[in-house]
């Protein structure tokens, strides 16, 4: 016997909600269909909140029942996709993703890959197509809610029956304002991490529990739907979510379950069979698709087509259908392992299998030996990166020096030790901290000693507000620079290396969707005024240089292949495919360049700086290579790898020589 009525409306409701995401993953043609998962946070909240009442309001419920429904509602579908995926990870994935898919496989199953990925999130973070079960960040979420929740709800509910409604309204006004102030301040933890995002389940028992009656109706269901809609048309990448945002699609799918509990054209709407067949599916459907899509835009480096993501659309629902039928069904009977221990001795076996899967691959380093010897040299290039995180503040804000640091003196020194005085400061973003061996590599050959700073999407200008980032990076943005300003207002350092992606600050853009998905036909405008903000702001951050006494040199960027170069010569290499074929041409890598070539180049003669351009170096007379003697050139879609840096370190003697001519 069902201990709350059934309302077909709240199934039609989950097949809106999903129906967004897989549009948005798939296609693309939802542009805000991520707040389907939203929707979906709403929809729990209510549905387990009305169970736990209507068993509590009897006398009935119990945290022993609670907790084998969750298992026997949310296990079997979970275990058996983290199973079948983890078989095609190991056939699909290079061995750095394997590792990292095993670390997440066990983390889904113990419900906490948001806190993995959350810990993993930063600016040399992987791409999300390389990651099969990135979306179960949202059943942790919710398992870690229902920890706790059932347990509260049950103990005010028979110690302080009167205090339910206000602590559960207390709890979704505190959780509300951390996630809005963390959006800004700390956007991954937001996203991942459940307390800033509790609120949205709340808001859902609280419809449950405390339904409003002036918003019953096909009116406010109507508003509701509208409210939904909007979200999943205006939203897009660009939205700082969740936060203030979230508030719309959330508050949406609660006047649709307030509303349509009475009936309306939106109840009649949301009944239809076909969709609450959908909703029926739908956490099956959730499941699958995502590791469908990752398997298949990872093999082939590109986004799916339209027949393709038509195709993975059917592909998902039919699968979802069968996992629903054979899996999640039988599971959902008692008479299926009756007994609680049997249960949890069946989930314990296959998490533990899961569990073991994942750890094979971690401990394997990602099956290498699947794998030919040049595709796993080719695709080792991803971690030749610089190994000084510690100078380097990445976007979250971690690693790297302080403000209060910076202005001390407190930074990475590089040079003889001997040497009490410095030369040069490197200052910059993720690029300066690319090409920074070469530097010092020169640096040395000079006897040179000076100090780096980076700080990820962070030009070394004062005042410059990035298109594209966030509120929370363009302010520490702000705050380092400044500090690095006031460093060499007290600081004596001769020379100032001023390295960026200089080409993304003149367009306002980066070359396209970059990286695995990367399509050179795709590569957009630039953003009109981009280029006379990035003239102004070097005009008035090298006359500040200047004026205190070092000389500016200025580096160009290298020259962006889009492509991330470790995977493409990787899977060409699988494919038999020349791995040549994404290497830039130098006509494109000069109409790219060009106007902040010109930018830099005016700026800097007119303050008497130094310009070093890799470009020559890096490029023959018709492409630009993305390898050399077997040797990979870039670590993903624009950054060298310190091999690069130090083949092209002698670009930088000319400078040196000046600037140590000067100091003696």
């Amino acid at each position: 016997m069902r201990s709350v009525p059934y309302r077909p409306e709240i199934d039609g409701l989950r097949a809106v909600a999903v129906l967004g995401v897989l549009a948005y993953h798939a296609a693309g043609i939802v542009p805000g269909g991520f707040a389907g998962v939203d929707v979906f946070f709403v929809i729990s909240g209510y549905v387990i909140t009305s169970v736990i009442a209507a068993e509590l309001s009897r006398g009935e419920f119990t945290i022993a029942r609670f907790y084998e429904r969750r298992i026997r509602r949310i296990a079997p579908a979970l275990l058996a996709t983290i199973f079948v995926t983890t078989i095609g990870a190991a056939i699909f994935l290079l061995p750095a993703d394997l590792i990292s898919f095993g670390k997440s496989a066990v983390a889904a199953t113990l419900m906490v890959s948001n806190i993995g990925f959350w810990l993993k999130a930063g600016y040399f973070d992987a791409a999300m197509q390389s990651k099969p079960l990135l979306h179960t960040w949202s059943l942790g979420i919710e398992e870690q809610f229902y920890l706790f929740y059932p347990l509260l709800l049950a103990w005010l509910w028979r110690r302080r029956p009167r205090a339910v409604a206000p602590v559960l309204a207390g709890l979704f006004v505190v959780s509300l304002a951390a996630g809005i102030v963390a959006t800004d301040a700390l956007p991954s933890a937001a996203f991942y991490l459940a307390p800033f995002r509790l609120w949205e389940l709340l808001l859902g028992g609280l419809i449950a529990l405390r339904p409003v009656r002036r918003l019953e109706g096909a009116g406010a269901a109507a508003v509701g739907a509208l409210m939904i809609a909007a979200a999943f048309t205006f939203y897009g990448g660009a939205t700082a979510f969740p936060g203030v945002a979230a508030l719309l699609p959330t508050l949406g799918a609660a006047l649709v379950i307030n509303g349509a509990s009475k009936g309306g054209l939106v109840a009649r709407l949301l009944s239809a069979p076909p969709l609450t067949f959908v909703g029926k599916i739908s956490y099956s459907l959730y499941l699958v698709h995502w590791p469908l899509i990752v398997f298949i835009e990872y093999r082939q480096g590109a986004e799916l087509g339209p027949w393709q993501a038509a195709g993975v659309a059917a592909l998902s629902i039919l699968l979802a259908a069968l996992s629903w039928r054979l899996v999640e069904q039988p599971f959902r009977r008692p008479e299926r392992f009756g007994s609680r221990r049997a249960l949890y001795s069946a989930g314990a076996a296959g998490a533990a299998v899961c569990c073991l899967a994942g750890g094979v691959l971690v401990v394997t380093h990602g099956l290498p030996s699947r794998l030919p010897e040049p595709v796993l040299a080719a695709y080792s290039a991803h971690g030749d990166r610089w190994n000084e995180e510690r100078c380097f503040i990445d976007t979250d804000g971690s690693g790297g020096p302080t403000p209060a640091e910076i202005r001390a003196g407190k930074i990475c020194t590089f040079g003889p030790a001997d040497r009490t005085t410095a030369d040069f400061l490197i200052w910059g973003d993720s690029h300066a901290h690319a090409i920074a061996p070469g530097i010092l590599a020169a640096a040395k050959r000079f006897g040179a000693r000076g100090y780096f700073v980076g700080a990820g999407s962070c030009p070394p200008l004062r005042e410059f507000d990035t298109v594209g980032v966030r509120p929370s990076t363009e302010r520490r943005c702000a705050e380092t620079n400044a500090a690095v300003l006031d460093f060499l207002r007290t600081h004596k350092v001769g020379a100032v290396f001023m390295v960026a992606r200089w080409t993304k600050y003149a367009q306002g853009n980066e070359y396209g969707r970059e990286g695995m998905m990367f399509d050179p036909a795709k590569v957009p405008g630039a953003v009109p005024g981009e280029d006379a903000k990035l003239a102004a702001a070097m005009d008035e951050t090298l006359s500040q240089i200047v004026a205190g006494g070092e000389k500016p040199v200025v580096v160009m960027a290298v020259p962006e292949p889009g492509y991330d170069v470790p995977y493409s010569v990787a899977k060409a290499l699988l494919q038999r495919t020349p791995p040549d074929a994404i290497a830039p041409t130098l006509e494109a890598v000069a109409a790219r360049q060009a106007r902040a070539r010109d930018i830099l180049t005016e700026e800097t003669e007119k303050d008497g700086g130094l310009f070093v351009d890799p470009t020559a170096a890096l490029c023959g007379p018709v492409v630009c290579p993305v390898e050399q003697d077997g040797q990979l050139l870039y670590s993903d879609a624009d950054h060298i790898t310190i091999g690069a840096a130090l083949a092209i370190s002698y670009i930088f003697d000319d400078a040196f020589r000046q600037i140590m001519k000067g100091s003696r």
